[in-house]
């Protein structure tokens, strides 16, 4: 009985101040007015970049061996995993796949990394112990 009498008071305020139950929503989410009040059309600013690694725009060849000998270690000859290299599920299967292509027809060397490609630059931020 109380419960009903409080509801009948908060209904009789809530009816002189105005309906506040009652929502608008004056813009969307992609729109913006300006002072003439027409809708401009932008770029939603909260929307991320589209995430790509390092090789997405390049295509994996087991001859070239340069760039596969980026993905695996200077003193012990293996594949570096996707936590170290940073490569997409992909593109470190197309890179595993071309470095055992290239060792098994004799491009690379299985055990260490070529000398000539010790001074390259490192693709995937890997800090070696020199």
């Amino acid at each position: 009985m109380l419960a009903l009498r409080g509801l009948k008071r908060l209904k009789s305020v809530l009816s002189q101040h105005g309906n506040t139950t009652v929502r608008s929503v004056t813009t969307t989410s992609h729109e913006v007015r300006h002072k003439d009040d027409t809708l401009v059309k932008m770029e939603n600013p909260f929307k991320e970049p589209q995430k790509g690694c390092v090789l997405c725009s390049v295509t994996v060849d087991f001859k070239n061996t340069q760039l596969l000998s980026q993905f695996i270690s200077p003193h012990t000859g293996r594949i570096y995993g996707r936590h170290i290299t940073g490569l997409c599920g992909r593109k470190q299967k197309e890179v595993s796949k071309a470095v055992k292509k290239a060792h098994s027809m004799g491009f690379m060397s299985v055990t260490h990394k070529h000398p000539q490609f010790m001074r390259d630059p490192n693709i995937c931020g890997i800090k070696h112990l020199d």
